[in-house]
């Protein structure tokens, strides 16, 4: 899983794993650890900027979150997190 570096302040990537399986790992995480509650905004713009990488890997592991029934998206307000009872 990647790793946040506090001295750098960035994130460290395994070099053997493509980068979005590793942010969805993050993601889910923070999904299931109750960190991102139920209805939380999720920026697509905000991880890019977080992890360092390009809008194609962040849309990535949002789509296996939404084929995962995690999130859920609204045309032109963003990808939210579902409640617990959404997901069934």
């Amino acid at each position: 899983m990647a790793r946040y570096v506090e001295h750098t302040r960035s994130w460290e990537f395994d070099e053997d794993r493509s980068r979005w399986e590793q942010i969805l790992e993050v993601l889910n995480a923070r999904i299931d650890s109750g960190e991102w509650g139920p209805k939380f905004k999720i920026s697509e713009v905000k991880l890019m900027e977080e992890f360092g990488v390009a809008r194609p890997t962040i849309r990535k592991a949002m789509e296996r979150l939404r084929s995962a029934d995690k999130v859920y998206t609204v045309p032109n307000l963003g990808s939210f997190v579902k409640a617990d009872s959404e997901t069934d």
